[in-house]
Formats: structure tokens, sequence, C-alpha cells
């Protein structure tokens, strides 16, 4: 029974306790007052932060903004640099070529200038033979012994003329190959 009176005493206490917890409303606009210049005090600290945070997030991206550009320039200038140097590597490839060809040409001309002389040293020897022949035959008037000279003379001139063409054409292609 003891026990019944300690635990109704108890239960009792503990209900009046909480219904005793009601506040009454003078305390409430208080808090509410209190309450709401905290808002606008935390309000316009959040502003201000927010602002700051805006700010720095506007910098950053300005900062972002200014490497890239930076980047794409360095980008554009290298992508200049290499058509440059593409185009004076074709430059330079073609002034090759160009003077291999020349050599070649250079090389044909002297070939054919000597195949021409070889020719018309043949051709000068058929005519010294064949006048020295008819010569001692005693077949040639003194007139036709003056044309056959005036022949013979003609195609020594020919040859000394292919001989001076030769050298200038040998001298060109070694300026061609320094």
């Amino acid at each position: 029974m003891k026990l019944k009176l300690i635990l109704s005493t108890v239960l009792l206490s503990s209900f009046q306790f909480f219904f005793a917890q009601t506040t009454s409303g003078n305390t409430q606009n208080s808090v509410k007052v209190n309450t709401a210049k905290d808002s606008i005090n935390a309000a316009t600290k959040a502003v201000a932060m927010t602002a700051a945070a805006e700010k720095e997030a506007l910098r950053k991206e300005a900062n972002e903004l200014k490497a890239k550009m930076r980047k794409e320039k360095e980008a554009l200038k290298e992508a200049k640099k290499a058509e440059q140097e593409k185009k004076d590597f074709e430059k330079e490839q073609k002034a090759f070529t160009k003077q291999q060809d020349q050599i070649l040409s250079g090389e044909k001309s002297v070939h054919k200038i000597k195949t021409k002389i070889s020719q018309e040293e043949k051709s000068l020897n058929k005519s010294k033979q064949r006048f020295e022949s008819q010569k001692s035959r005693g077949k040639l008037t003194s007139t036709d012994i003056e044309e056959e000279n005036i022949k013979i003379s003609k195609q020594q001139i020919k040859i000394n003329d292919l001989n001076d063409d030769l050298i200038k054409a040998e001298e060109k292609l070694i300026k061609l190959r320094n």
C-alpha cells in the first residue's frame, strides 16, 4: 500500500509539472521581437556574406576567363608559329627541288655538249681524211683545196665554240652544286 501511495504522488506531481509549462503571451512577444531582430541581423549578415561570396565567385570567374583567354591566345600563337614553320619548310623543300632540277638540267646540258663535241670531232676527222685522200690522189684543184680548208676551219671553230660552251656549262653546274 505504501507503494501505491508513493506511485500516485509521483504521478500527480508529474501531471502538475506537465501542465504547469504553459507560458503567458508577454513572454512570447519579447521572444518574437528578439527573434525578428535576430533574423534581420542574420539576414543582413547572410546578404553581406552572399555578396562577398558572389564577389569572390565573380573574381574567380574573371580570373578563370582571363586564364582561358591567355591559353587560347597562346594556342593561337603556337598554331601561327607551326603554320609559319610549315610554310618555311615547304618553301625550303621547293627551293631544294628546284636546285636539284637545275643541277639535273645542267648535267644533261654538259652531257649533250660533250656528245656534240665528239660528233663534230668525228666529222672533222672524216673530213680531214677525205681531204687528205683526195689531195694525195691529186683530184683536187687549188680552189677545191681552199674550199676544203675553209670547211675544216669552220668545223674547228665550231668545236672550239662547243668547248667554250662546255666550260661555261661545267662552271654553272659547279656553282649550282655549291
